[in-house]
């Protein structure tokens, strides 16, 4: 790599702007410090490595005066407080419920703003709106596993967020670029949605003009499962193809490499605006930019310092891109297609084309894995089959497509949608889901410096021993967990509770439910399953029949993701008559909790403190109360119990706990000053949402915990609270 020394400054700027956003990290510190000396050590063996540090100092220069600036940008924003701000719309677009989302920028501001409004007035971009609200920066991820909304919008140069009803088109602009390129944009979508089925155009929405607000989660879901999920982006693939196609066509034409460049430049510009500057584009374009000039000049093109100039310039336009796992897995994917190609070997013989492309396949599959684990906790093992079938048709379907686009339907529109039923079809299928959960960057780390090693020139490795050696590192990622120190957690589920134990016998999860989070298990509690290591869930408990306890555990049931299922043995209402039919769907086990039963396992134990069978108390009085002992610690877990339940438990065997979970959220008609010196809880934890309506946790609660000198900790204020195992008692 000493020879391509574009790709030791982008390695360069990588790790220094990752020092600079994780500055306050022990694990930053410690890869800094691993990293130096490493480094120090490369470049005492050859002085070329010095453009590593050259990298990394214009990393840190550009990171820290972009931290700067939006931290100067917060400075001036007046949170939570109505008042009136203009913008200019840069971008407008419509979300699944039928908002109106307009992108504005304002000149007072660094960052952008993500307005949503109900107003259905018709506003274009380049408008210039004033509207009323307070301005929000997006939430970072609470728990472990969750999707970061900071870091997502971060990246795009979007902070804040609002909402208002109230918008005035103060200036109204004539037809701009922006407006042409969006009516061209509406333009396509109405063209394909003329020619295909309304499955078909939604899917070809995405794939050509990266717009996916009309595709059901449902096929998102299927096409991230299957691994061919990269199919439903622009990619740079796409716009490689737009441009180099129109580029040889020039060049046939007219014979002049310099009109040919810069009619391709000029038209892969316009699609990547088209396609709204996604990063895998932008990414491809500047390498576009770069082959075309390589051909003008009669230089040789070189992919991977290509790829690495384009990375160095995309961060430091916009440093936070380093938290885009699309910039990352965009740039992973060229590195890897870099290196397969020095070591590609010849094949000869019976379908040649097949085994090349079933290599390929594998071998970006391989090299996209441990980044795909360490972001998505899984991947699937054979998702290499159906790419071998579906890349080819995606990229022949995409090309036809953009050819007859402008004109009516033919017999050529109908071969492209069997080819996209044949990509669907496949997106059905299941190939093999392995789980590993979380994995420490390090391996990551490791498993890439050990495929550079296979790819090194110097190496004289036979292939098949290059590939054994990469299969070996994946082996290794695949085994961490079983170093994984088990935990319990008190989720952060915004208005609910969620408990959820990592025991040797599987997860026991209690209550998982939220009234102000939609979708509570898809975007908090799954992803924390998946990032402990797991598929499904071995039990759980629904301490009574409220929305914010079991609107989670529903989700969970309907996804088939949980084995065993304990529910209050009282008089049946619909929610639980709701809760069953979906367990009884899914082949999960229903059995029934109450006072004197106990979950059991080899280590751990929960037993039920309460309700009495059939009890006829009120739903929050009557929720399960467990106490036992998780993992090393004493535990109580209360569900909702409060006044006449909370009265009958201080004569049913409470005993001291290490780990109270308090009761209703913190309600002032809970956890009386009777219950906590019976209790004598060394910790206890709140669980409860941010601003909730109820004012949860109440002052007299707060009181009364800090009187009895436990330790308070609250998921809206701490996120996830997690306990590591704990075995001495």
């Amino acid at each position: 790599m000493k020879k391509r020394p574009m790709v030791l400054i982008f390695t360069g700027v990588l790790s220094g702007m990752a020092v600079v956003w994780n500055i306050l990290s022990m694990a930053t510190a410690f890869y800094l410090l691993a990293g130096l000396c490493i480094m120090v050590c490369m470049i005492c063996f050859d002085k070329g490595y010095g453009w590593i540090i050259a990298g990394m100092i214009l990393g840190i220069i550009f990171a820290a005066s972009a931290k700067i600036s939006m931290n100067l940008d917060f400075s001036q924003v007046r949170y939570n407080e109505t008042q009136d701000i203009i913008g200019k719309v840069v971008e407008v677009s419509q979300t699944k419920t039928g908002k109106q989302a307009l992108l504005l920028k304002n000149d007072m501001l660094e960052g952008k703003i993500l307005l949503y409004t109900s107003n259905d007035e018709e506003i274009s971009s380049g408008d210039v709106v004033s509207f009323r609200g307070s301005l929000k920066v997006f939430d970072g991820a609470t728990n472990p596993g969750q999707f970061s909304s900071r870091h997502y919008y971060f990246s795009r140069g979007i902070y804040y967020h609002a909402y208002s009803k109230d918008i005035l088109i103060k200036k109204s602009t004539e037809l701009c670029l922006d407006q042409m390129i969006a009516r061209c944009r509406k333009y396509l979508k109405q063209q394909l949605s003329m020619q295909y089925d309304e499955g078909i155009s939604n899917f070809l929405n995405a794939m050509m003009l990266g717009d996916k607000t009309k595709l059901n989660d449902t096929v998102k879901d299927d096409f991230k499962e299957s691994g061919l999920i990269h199919l439903m982006a622009v990619s740079g693939l796409h716009i490689s193809l737009a441009g180099r196609s129109i580029y040889r066509l020039f060049r046939r034409l007219c014979g002049s490499f310099m009109i040919s460049s810069v009619i391709g430049t000029m038209s892969a510009v316009f699609y990547c605006a088209l396609t709204g500057f996604s990063v895998s584009s932008l990414r491809a374009l500047i390498m576009l930019l770069i082959y075309f000039l390589s051909q003008i000049l009669g230089e040789h093109y070189d992919l991977l310092s290509s790829a690495s100039f384009a990375g160095v310039i995309l961060l430091l336009i916009r440093p936070y891109r380093i938290y885009d796992t699309a910039f990352l897995y965009s740039f992973t994917a060229v590195f890897v297609i870099g290196c397969y190609q020095r070591i590609k070997p010849r094949l000869k013989g019976k379908f040649q084309k097949i085994r090349e492309s079933l290599l390929f396949c594998t071998a970006i599959q391989i090299g996209m894995f441990p980044i795909i684990i360490y972001f998505q906790y899984e991947a699937p093992l054979l998702s290499f089959l159906a790419n071998v079938i579906a890349v080819p048709l995606a990229s022949t379907a995409f090309t036809v497509a953009f050819v007859l686009i402008f004109l009516p339907h033919t017999i050529f529109h109908d071969i492209i949608s069997w080819m996209i039923y044949v990509i669907l079809w496949l997106s059905k299928r299941s190939y093999g889901m392995l789980t590993i959960g979380h994995v420490p960057f390090f391996w990551v780390i490791l498993f890439y410096s050990l495929l550079l090693l296979c790819t090194s020139q110097r190496n004289k490795l036979q292939f098949k021993i290059r590939i054994g050696l990469v299969y070996t590192g994946i082996v290794l990622l695949i085994f961490i967990p079983k170093f994984r120190k088990k935990t319990i957690t008190f989720l952060d589920v915004g208005q609910g509770d969620c408990f959820i134990a990592d025991t040797n016998a599987g997860l026991i999860i209690s209550d998982g439910g939220s009234s102000s989070e939609d979708q509570v298990a898809k975007y908090r509690i799954l992803p924390y399953i998946k990032y402990l290591g797991y598929q499904r869930v071995k039990i759980a408990v629904i301490s009574h029949m409220d929305v914010d306890h079991y609107s989670g555990i529903l989700e969970l049931l309907k996804m088939g993701r949980i084995e065993y299922l304990g529910l209050p043995e009282i008089q049946k209402d619909a929610a639980m008559e709701k809760i069953i039919e979906a367990a009884r769907q899914n082949n999960t086990k229903v059995f029934y909790l109450s006072r004197g039963r106990t979950i059991k396992t080899k280590d751990d134990y929960l037993k039920v403190l309460h309700p009495v069978k059939n009890s006829k108390m009120e739903k929050n009085a009557a929720s399960i109360v467990m106490q036992g002992n998780v993992l090393g610690y004493k535990l109580l877990l209360t569900g909702d119990v409060e006044k006449e339940g909370e009265e009958q438990l201080l004569g049913e065997g409470l005993s001291h706990a290490e780990i109270l979970k308090v009761a209703h959220h913190g309600s002032k008609n809970s956890t009386s000053s009777e219950f906590l010196q019976k209790v004598l809880p060394e910790q206890t934890i709140i669980s409860c949402g941010q601003n909730n309506r109820y004012g949860h946790p109440h002052k007299e609660t707060i009181h009364r915990l800090k009187s009895c000198h436990t330790k308070i900790k609250r998921t809206d204020t701490n996120g996830a609270v997690i306990f590591r195992e704990k075995r001495d008692g």
